[in-house]
């Protein structure tokens, strides 16, 4: 069980290390061994989110963008309740010069909750129970060079999302990043995702501010737009990302 909390902007001082002045943008933590090389996109259609605008980042571009609105329920009992969201997503990822890649996503969520009152101090416990419902996330990718729909499922733990991404060369795991760079301290929220095939990460995705795609110089070029594609579904997860 965790307690609900909505992180807002990070501005942390530390007088005997550091001295800042205002709040400097936080920056993500990059894996350790992680070498982008010169393939590091800054993202627009990101943050902030407008509905029906592209996400590009790069030579990749997310296009003929479908976004369902979110359909949330509740069903109260006293001072517990129990609740769940659902929201679907689509795009066609376009890279220059390359097959598209068609990407078809579901998220779903489903939540036991308890409020509790102490004195004055009322307070409000849940119990994440989605995995009962399957991934938290499922997207389908469709690359025209193969006729198989493969996936990207991710899965809640805590704070934490981890899960898989299949594609027709490899399977990949896929890891929620909440460190900051320079900061001892992690996130409650999800600061980014990392893509890692064994065991060594190939792919990053930075989603604090405008967002960043940084993806390794060993990966071959006629893997970059299936990986692209499987950045543009993380990056367009959005608020759903966080606990």
């Amino acid at each position: 069980m965790q307690q609900r909390a909505w992180w807002g902007s990070l501005c942390v001082g530390l007088a005997s290390v550091v001295t800042l002045a205002g709040c400097a943008s936080a920056q993500l933590r990059m894996p350790d061994g992680f070498s982008a090389g010169d393939a590091a996109w800054p993202v627009s259609g990101h943050s902030p989110r407008r509905f029906g605008e592209p996400v590009r980042f790069g030579p990749y571009s997310a296009l003929e963008l479908k976004e369902g609105a979110t359909f949330s329920w509740a069903l109260p009992a006293r001072r517990m309740d129990v609740g769940g969201s659902a929201r679907r997503y689509a795009f066609t990822l376009l890279g220059i010069g390359e097959a598209p890649v068609e990407v078809q996503c579901r998220v779903r969520t489903l939540a036991l909750g308890h409020d509790s009152v102490n004195g004055r101090v009322e307070s409000r416990t849940e119990l994440d129970l989605t995995a009962l419902r399957g991934p938290m996330l499922g997207c389908g990718l469709h690359h025209d060079d193969t006729a198989e729909v493969l996936s990207l499922e991710l899965a809640r733990d805590g704070v934490k999302l981890h899960g898989k991404l299949v594609a027709p060369w490899a399977m990949y795991e896929v890891r929620s990043l909440h460190g900051y760079e320079g900061l001892s301290i992690s996130a409650h929220g999800v600061n980014g995702f990392e893509v890692v095939r064994d065991g060594r990460p190939v792919m990053v995705v930075d989603m604090l501010d405008s967002g960043r795609v940084y993806l390794d110089a060993s990966v071959e070029a006629e893997q970059r737009t299936y990986l692209a594609a499987a950045a543009a579904a993380l990056l367009l997860l959005g608020e759903d990302a966080e606990a």
